[in-house]
């Protein structure tokens, strides 16, 4: 919604406004004409747009009547988080029932409402202080995955991890003043202690805080391994905030595989024993949840060798670890909100913002140990 929309009004009305208040609060020039004629309208229409009635929001006792009221409160949804950072519920097997029971909340809405809401019940990581949370279900898939890597590098006769190409899906948040982030996993969240301290991400100070909102989005898919790094591939037109940016099988194949992963395969630059892709489980695209479908059939017609990584662990995938505190940085504010500078300002991130090739070689290096270190905590997350 533009900024200074009020109920009944018309987006024009609301951008002159908005553009008008933003320039004014930073004490520059401002051509109310040419504002006017930017907008499409005329003179008399866009100071009658400035000397309109002030929205009722602004009235302290009005209170919003539009819309359905939500079925979890946030003060619910407090409770419900707080369980899901507490290390005495890890060796409890909860289900979104459960989870209500045990904070203490009337369970008056789906089940999956609630999973919409929360994100995921599997595991809780802290954006900031990086603390960890693993339901039981989820520890015990996790060490089993563990233990089926180890098994099946240790039996590989050469390169190891070094051989692994890690891919998956980024989705690349803009907000203002240059604000940037990519958006954390369902599970990726601030603990009680973070998000009471963390300052807005707004500060004059420019570090990590609280994200306000998305103005525009951008959607790619992206690959990173040992002396390894793709560009990015974008799959999806959309920029709006509102925009999911899931993947669909059909441009997986056809936008990634067929036209960057294939390359990859020729005899030249090693043929399809040079390396293994490692897929997003989580990503309905990938084709984790089938064997029969259009992407498993060109992997195994390009003779593509690949394996899913362990859902909900964002710990065992360099993608969810090279970024700076936060999953947030800041960049030189855009001039023009288009698909294209969007897009440029994403591949500068991915060239400058990342985790430099030398890291991720070490990341890379360590996984080994990485596993050990799930196998040998019973299934918690792992610390970079």
């Amino acid at each position: 919604m533009p900024s200074g929309y009020k109920h009944g009004d018309t987006p024009k009305k609301a951008m002159v406004r908005g553009t008008i208040g933003y320039l004014e609060s930073q004490g520059l020039p401002v051509n109310k004409s040419a504002i006017f004629r930017h907008f499409g309208l005329s003179r008399s229409q866009g100071y009658a747009a400035l000397s309109g009635s002030a929205p009722k929001r602004s009235d302290p006792e009005w209170e919003e009547t539009r819309g359905r009221p939500s079925k979890l409160s946030d003060e619910d949804q407090q409770k419900l988080e707080s369980i899901l950072w507490d290390e005495a519920y890890e060796d409890v097997y909860l289900n979104w029932a459960g989870l209500a029971k045990h904070a203490g909340v009337e369970m008056g809405c789906n089940p999956r409402t609630m999973h919409r809401a929360m994100g995921t019940l599997g595991y809780r990581r802290c954006l900031g202080c990086g603390r960890g949370w693993v339901n039981k279900k989820l520890r015990e898939r996790r060490v089993e995955w563990a233990r089926r890597m180890l098994d099946a590098f240790a039996a590989a006769e050469t390169g190891g991890w070094r051989t692994v190409r890690f891919g998956c899906e980024l989705h690349f948040g803009f907000g203002l003043d240059g604000a940037m982030r990519v958006m954390p996993r369902p599970g990726e969240k601030y603990c009680p202690g973070c998000d009471e301290t963390r300052r807005s991400v707004d500060d004059e100070a420019g570090g990590p805080g609280r994200w306000t909102r998305d103005v525009k989005r951008v959607h790619a898919w992206a690959c990173v391994g040992y002396n390894f790094k793709s560009d990015l591939v974008f799959y999806d037109a959309a920029t709006s905030p509102n925009s999911s940016g899931v993947m669909a099988m059909a441009d997986y194949r056809d936008k990634v595989l067929e036209k960057h992963v294939k390359p990859w395969l020729r005899p030249s630059v090693g043929g399809p024993q040079s390396f293994i892709l490692e897929e997003d489980a989580e990503s309905f695209a990938h084709g984790a949840l089938s064997k029969a479908n259009p992407v498993q059939q060109w992997k195994e017609l390009n003779e593509l060798r690949s394996h899913f990584n362990c859902g909900e662990s964002p710990d065992l995938s360099p993608l969810d670890s090279v970024w700076p505190a936060g999953k947030q940085w800041r960049m030189k504010p855009l001039k023009d909100w288009d698909e294209a500078s969007l897009r440029e300002a994403a591949r500068k991130a991915w060239r400058d913002v990342v985790l430099d090739q030398e890291r991720v070689n070490v990341w890379v290096e360590f996984m080994p140990e990485r596993l050990m270190a799930v196998v040998d905590s019973g299934g918690k997350l792992v610390s970079w």
